[in-house]
């Protein structure tokens, strides 16, 4: 999972760190958020090899590191729910000790860059973070991303998932909405597939300049637009219309916000057009699938990872599948 670093101004908070099974990290993971965790990084064990160009191999036989950054103060009774949350999880492995520290936000915004490299998803989608070097094949797309405070970077398998669904629906000359965009990465990826018009919304109004940023980055900016806000009352552009608005929609977004907006969402699409859903364990793709179906989507398909899961969705006829 990609670190998403705190967007408040306080100076200084606390590190939350757990060992667990590799299994067991997204389970971890949520819990922390669920304490309050701003940012939360996953650490797997890796093996480098000084032989082979500094390349290394996950390890899952030996602990992962679930980092959570939570503001200070971290008293003792948020640390006491949180070790109750943690020891009710259905875990694979008895957990690590749980530690907290101090960090401050240079240590943190830099260290986690150790593990983000060069990832290919899909058929032809390559994510290249700004500080690696890469040489692409004439047929790749090259992503070059620095998530700075937003979250998405292409490490969790949701974003995985979506750009490798966006690569079978984004046609040239189609136009795509990104709703939670994040870092801007799948809105990029739409625009270097062909789509004309990319419109990038985000309820958190720092990772706005984050999108702009990336897409300047990425030669895309003119067909990129971001901008605050999102479906509904939030609409930021007041004289267009969230409705029927764009070719593809994808949201990459929490279980609850997808299920919460999949109305809207599917309101968004144009006729004929795709929707693009993940943000939810595969364990709960069923029920997406039979949501997406009720908000008028039709030949819904779903494209599960080792965890997570995406879900594709057409706008049509009422006519069922």
């Amino acid at each position: 999972m990609t670190p998403r670093p705190p967007t408040h101004s306080a100076s200084q908070w606390v590190e939350v760190i757990v060992l667990c099974d590799s299994a067991d990290t997204e389970l971890v993971a949520d819990a922390l958020r669920i304490a309050g965790a701003e940012g939360v990084a996953i650490e797997p064990a890796i093996l480098l090899d000084d032989d082979a160009d500094f390349t290394y191999t996950e390890r899952t036989d030996v602990p992962w590191t679930v980092r959570g950054t939570v503001p200070a103060p971290f008293d003792t009774a948020g640390r006491r729910a949180l070790r109750r949350h943690l020891t009710s999880l259905p875990l694979r492995a008895p957990l690590g000790r749980m530690r907290v520290v101090e960090v401050h936000p240079e240590q943190w915004s830099e260290a986690w860059k150790r593990f983000f490299g060069v990832l290919h998803l899909g058929q032809r989608t390559v994510i290249r973070p700004t500080w690696e070097k890469y040489r692409a094949r004439p047929d790749e797309i090259v992503i070059d991303l620095d998530p700075g405070t937003a979250f998405g970077t292409g490490q969790h398998e949701t974003t995985r998932l979506c750009l490798e669904a966006l690569e079978a629906v984004v046609t040239r000359g189609c136009t795509v909405l990104d709703v939670g965009a994040g870092s801007g990465i799948l809105a990029i990826a739409a625009a270097k597939h062909g789509a004309t018009r990319v419109r990038a919304i985000d309820l958190d109004a720092s990772t706005v300049a984050v999108v702009r940023e990336n897409a300047e980055r990425n030669g895309v900016s003119a067909r990129i637009t971001a901008a605050a806000g999102t479906l509904g009352d939030a609409w930021p552009w007041p004289r267009t219309s969230p409705i029927e608005c764009a070719d593809v929609v994808v949201a990459n977004i929490s279980s609850s916000a997808v299920r919460a907006m999949l109305s809207d969402i599917a309101a968004a699409v144009k006729p004929g057009g795709a929707a693009v859903l993940s943000g939810f364990l595969a364990v709960d793709a069923g029920t997406m699938v039979r949501a997406a179906r009720r908000a008028g989507l039709r030949h819904v398909t779903r494209h599960d990872g080792l965890e997570w899961s995406c879900v594709v969705g057409r706008r049509g006829s009422a006519s069922p599948d």
